[in-house]
């Protein structure tokens, strides 16, 4: 056993001092063909370097000449995608279509739900409304009912605000006569 070990360290002595005088001749021959090699690239971009500093301006300048001409591109396309977009939204929102504009792949969405309300007749016409020029007098309560119909009116969108504010005037004026 003996024996067996001390072949294993004489080996592993070997090994250590034949790693060692490798390591050694890397360093010899490595570090002066690094340093020359360093040495040389320095020269190089010393002597060479009005060449570097016009190409990469050159370059630069190519970059951003592509980099206008696309984006002038891009915003020329938005803005006919957005003139055709405007007129087809003005459009439909003056039929009282609901329109949806989506932004960003559907990150951002607008919705507008159009008129939802039906064509309201003119007050003298309409006949589910009461008429306060026939009707002189009228009591309170019945004056409550009637505003209080209007607003249903109103809130179902059979009538706009405008409307229910006149028409509400009329019926107070005249109970009021």
């Amino acid at each position: 056993m003996k024996k067996k070990d001390d072949y294993i360290r004489r080996q592993v002595y070997i090994m250590s001092n034949l790693g060692i005088f490798y390591i050694i001749i890397v360093g010899f021959f490595a570090v002066p063909l690094l340093g020359a090699f360093v040495v040389v690239l320095i020269k190089g971009v010393v002597d060479l370097r009005y060449f570097i500093i016009i190409g990469g301006v050159l370059l630069s300048v190519i970059a951003l000449y592509a980099l206008i001409k696309f984006l002038q591109r891009m915003f020329r396309k938005i803005r006919q995608d957005g003139f055709a977009a405007n007129q087809e939204i003005k459009e439909k929102m003056g039929q009282g279509e609901p329109v949806q504009i989506s932004v960003f792949n559907g990150l951002l969405t607008l919705n507008y739900g159009g008129r939802q309300h039906t064509n309201a007749l003119p007050f003298q016409e309409n006949p589910a409304l009461p008429n306060p020029m026939t009707e002189k007098q009228q009591q309170p309560s019945d004056l409550v009912t009637q505003i209080r119909g209007l607003a249903d009116l109103r809130e179902k969108g059979v009538i706009t605000e405008d409307e229910f504010q006149k028409i509400k005037a009329k019926l107070i004026n005249a109970s009021e006569k």
